[in-house]
């Protein structure tokens, strides 16, 4: 079965110039999820993690050493060393700093590959404030993702801090 397209050219270049502009760029660690992944890795009994879009995998480098997945798998089709399109299906997949840049003509495929990677649960993470990009405050990315995998749990990071805000989901597979 063919790859969906979840992206077009332009965004892949606009992608990959920001990624060699700037060494920062896709070097998120996402400290506050740490928890979440132990919490949902013994939940799950998960043996297996996919972090789709996961740049230049600062994250995946951040919690493999907490030893929660015997497989990881990072995909980003921007970034050389992870372009590789994964096969398979895994316990909990993650897409952070995803849904927020990516074009929206591509979202609901983008959420529906997502979906298809997912054996147990994804987690999603969006900045919501401020994003210059797409402004969108979190009930809209959880009514977004609700049209294409069942919402477990949704929670607001760094409430009240002054212009910055992010949205957590955790949703499943249908």
């Amino acid at each position: 079965m063919p790859a969906p397209q979840t992206f077009s050219g332009s965004h892949i270049r606009r992608q990959r110039e920001a990624h060699a502009k700037a060494d920062g760029y896709g070097r998120h660690r996402h400290l506050y999820l740490h928890d979440t992944l132990r919490r949902l890795a013994r939940q799950l009994d998960a043996r297996s993690w996919l972090d789709y879009g996961c740049g230049k995998g600062e994250f995946i480098e951040q919690i493999r050493p907490l030893d929660l997945f015997a497989t990881i798998a990072g995909y980003d089709p921007a970034v050389d060393a992870f372009a590789a399109r994964p096969e398979g299906r895994f316990d909990v997949v993650t897409c952070l700093d995803v849904l927020d840049i990516v074009e929206p003509r591509f979202l609901a495929a983008l959420l529906d590959d997502v979906a298809g990677f997912t054996a147990g649960l994804a987690v999603f993470d969006m900045l919501t404030r401020p994003n210059r990009l797409r402004p969108h405050p979190p009930f809209y990315w959880t009514s977004l993702v609700r049209q294409h995998m069942d919402v477990v749990e949704s929670s607001v990071e760094f409430p009240g801090v002054q212009d910055f805000e992010r949205v957590v989901i955790v949703a499943a597979p249908r």
